[in-house]
């Protein structure tokens, strides 16, 4: 599966060590004297960013071309733009492009179109003000993300942006989060804003926030990261323009403020510990949660097991449900279907929660049919000929979904993938195949083991005990 976003974000952030974001906003008059004074202007404005990032790919996480400082130009400035963002894409840097775009209806759907499938920007700024619908279409490209304006860095945000009680920025930071889940959208706080940035943060603890305003605009690098990062000491891009673009040494001026980024970091979090990874902090709230348990425990099947996944407890902990959800989402995001269908009945939250974050229909088979009513084998509509994705909680030997299935099969829906929050690894993804089924795990039992053990929250004598459980 192709990596989105947040996944490139973070090999970026590991890879550099860096919260530095450089935009690319190449003004031509502030260009030196003697670079290219000869060549048209678009060739200059081109060049002028490939310099840049050939300097700076291997100090920063992202890049953040401005469009219009291209757009200016016309179709000539919109294929210099698309060179320099395939230039990003070839330094292994994901784009984060700074467009504000905002609209309604087949507008948005067209700026999405040319953000996403003319620019291949792997995320862009948009404006929340006409709401969930101008956001949508941008919402809909899998493994894409959006940063929506929240408070900005300009001085007079504070006249429309602070309106209100709650202020609207506290509305926008707490309604948007319910249009897409963390690896999907976050918000742009301006760093000269860090009692926002704050608030923001307290209200949307694992959003990526975008906090621009730090160099030329004043910004102050310790308290904007103080009030924004997250607690692992990441959550948060920083970006520069020109005070590194336009520098007398554009590669020593982004040392200087990746640097700086990382002695904050350091001393306000310990940064310098791997940040985790997304899968990381799921397993470790599953197991801080309950749903992960060590002892002795029996099986549906009826075989004893000394560790038991049990998903049903995760309703109890909206967080860690938000973040199971949005794990779903992800991957079911890249997938072909017309229907979300769950397997009854653990994964009946959940995929209720995905159909509804994804505004797609929802369809359960039963495990036994009703003596009254209906007698339906499957609640829900659909028609014979369309495709349902079946989600399920754990996969051990791949029986109840097998039946699951089975039963939507004989009603004439087409059943081609599976997704499971956890593969016990034992003999369900060989035994889907056999009938033709792609299993899609989010977690496997050998990755949740290992990080346990890794995180200390497991002996090495029950990691033993657990590995030889699953290989007997």
């Amino acid at each position: 599966m192709k990596s989105g976003f947040v996944d490139k974000l973070n090999e970026a952030i590991t890879r550099s060590n860096s919260l530095l974001c450089v935009g690319l906003d190449p003004e031509v008059g502030k260009f030196p004297a003697d670079f290219l004074p000869d060549a048209p202007t678009t060739a200059r404005v081109k060049a002028f960013c490939l310099d840049i990032i050939a300097q700076t790919a291997d100090l920063v996480c992202c890049y953040k071309p401005n469009s219009a400082f291209f757009e200016q130009y016309g179709a000539e400035g919109w294929d210099a733009l698309c060179e320099v963002i395939a230039a990003c894409h070839a330094a292994d840097v994901p784009v984060l492009l700074d467009a504000k775009r905002g609209d309604i209806g087949s507008t948005a759907k067209a700026y999405a179109r040319a953000v996403f499938d003319e620019l291949d920007a792997d995320a862009v700024t948009v404006s929340p003000y006409l709401g969930r619908d101008s956001i949508a279409p941008f919402l809909a490209y899998p493994g894409k993300a959006v940063f929506a304006l929240c408070f900005t860095s300009n001085p007079s945000a504070a006249e429309v942006q602070q309106h209100g009680a709650p202020p609207l920025f506290e509305r926008i930071a707490v309604q948007a989060q319910a249009w897409g889940n963390a690896t999907q959208l976050g918000f742009v706080v301006g760093a000269t804003q860090p009692e926002a940035l704050a608030t923001v943060r307290a209200l949307a603890p694992d959003r990526w926030i975008l906090a621009p305003g730090v160099g030329a605009q004043g910004g102050d690098v310790e308290a904007a990261l103080s009030a924004g990062l997250d607690a692992q000491g990441s959550g948060m891009l920083v970006p520069v323009s020109r005070a590194v673009l336009y520098a007398e040494n554009p590669r020593v001026a982004a040392t200087t403020l990746r640097d700086q980024i990382n002695a904050v970091r350091s001393d306000l979090t310990g940064f310098l510990k791997p940040v985790r990874s997304g899968k990381t902090d799921l397993i470790l709230e599953l197991f801080e949660a309950g749903c992960v348990k060590f002892g002795e425990f029996t099986l549906a099947s009826g075989k004893t097991s000394p560790i038991y996944v049990d998903l049903r407890r995760v309703i109890s902990f909206p967080e860690v449900f938000r973040r199971v959800v949005a794990a779903y989402v992800d991957v079911v995001n890249n997938l072909p279907f017309d229907h979300i269908a769950a397997v009854p009945y653990a994964a009946l939250p959940a995929a209720a929660a995905v159909a509804l974050q994804l505004g797609r229909p929802m369809l359960y088979p039963r495990k036994e049919v009703k003596a009254h009513g209906t007698g339906q084998a499957i609640e829900g509509a659909f028609e014979p000929g369309q495709t349902a994705v079946a989600i399920e909680d754990v996969v051990t030997s791949g029986g109840s979904i097998s039946t699951a299935i089975q039963t939507m099969q004989d009603a004439g829906l087409k059943v081609q993938d599976v997704v499971v929050l956890v593969d016990r690894e034992q003999g369900g993804q060989a035994a889907l195949a056999e009938k033709g089924l792609r299993l899609h795990a989010i977690l496997t039992i050998s990755q949740i083991l290992d990080t346990l053990r890794a995180e200390k929250c497991i002996s090495d004598t029950m990691y033993a005990e657990v590995k030889r459980y699953l290989a007997a």
